[in-house]
């Protein structure tokens, strides 16, 4: 009879105790897998265009002689503003390689300074123009983009490019001839995209070239005389304008993302 009822209240706390763990285990939060975040869009865009205004500040300097014999003065090309523009390429999210240029337009090449010979400083005193050139100089350069300011986007970078005169008028020189040179180029500046696509732009390049000119004294008491100028060409390029970036995802694949 005592192990009837023993066996009985045995079994009446094993069911207590499995209903008390049943109901603590439904008290528990459910524990759930992560939620996967949908895919994040990517605004990079690998190809980008610039368009806008252009200075050329021309720092030049330069060494003349006058059939063999050091004139006792030099030159300088003048000042020209145009329309600038560039193209360029990301290859990488923070470096591009790029392309500049301008349409192109007159600039003289002025005598600076006063020779102590008579006859030149008379006929050709400082300011004269020996020529009205055509110049163009392409910079070609590789840029570090620096990304983490934001929609401020500033860079440097470094190159060369080849610098040359389509067509040189003359003036108290003629015959003209200006050798190309290959110009180095240091430049930087920054992007401020209001978007993925649009911005404004500033940039600053400078060039460092040498390059000689040939010419024939066209009248006065020195007509016929060879005049050679040893030219270093030293321009500063003040560039502002509008950038649009392009080729994205949205666009179709791009050949480098990173």
């Amino acid at each position: 009879m005592i192990s009837k009822l023993l066996a009985k209240a045995l079994a009446t706390t094993a069911l207590v105790c499995a209903a008390t763990a049943a109901a603590q285990a439904a008290d528990l939060p459910s524990v759930k897998a992560p939620l996967s975040l949908p895919p994040v869009a990517e605004a990079y865009q690998p190809y980008f265009m610039k368009l806008g205004f252009a200075y050329a500040i021309n720092q030049s300097h330069s060494k003349m002689y006058a059939n063999g014999l050091d004139a006792g003065v030099g030159a300088t090309v003048e000042d020209v503003a145009t329309l600038g523009f560039e193209a360029g390429w990301f290859i990488t999210k923070n470096i591009s390689i790029n392309v500049s240029g301008g349409i192109p337009l007159p600039a003289k090449d002025k005598v600076k300074g006063t020779s102590p010979n008579p006859a030149i400083a008379r006929y050709a005193p400082n300011g004269t123009s020996l020529t009205e050139a055509l110049p163009a100089i392409i910079p070609i350069t590789v840029a570090w983009h620096f990304d983490n300011f934001g929609p401020v986007q500033p860079y440097v970078g470094i190159g060369a490019g080849p610098g040359f005169s389509f067509s040189n008028k003359d003036a108290y020189l003629t015959n003209v001839k200006l050798s190309g040179a290959l110009n180095t180029v240091i430049t930087f500046g920054l992007d401020y995209m209001v978007n993925e696509h649009w911005g404004v732009s500033l940039d600053v390049k400078k060039a460092f070239a040498y390059l000689d000119g040939h010419g024939t004294v066209k009248s006065g008491p020195l007509k016929g005389s060879q005049v050679v100028q040893h030219l270093h060409f030293e321009p500063w390029i003040l560039s502002t304008g509008i950038v649009y970036r392009f080729g994205g995802p949205d666009a179709g694949p791009v050949l480098a993302k990173y």
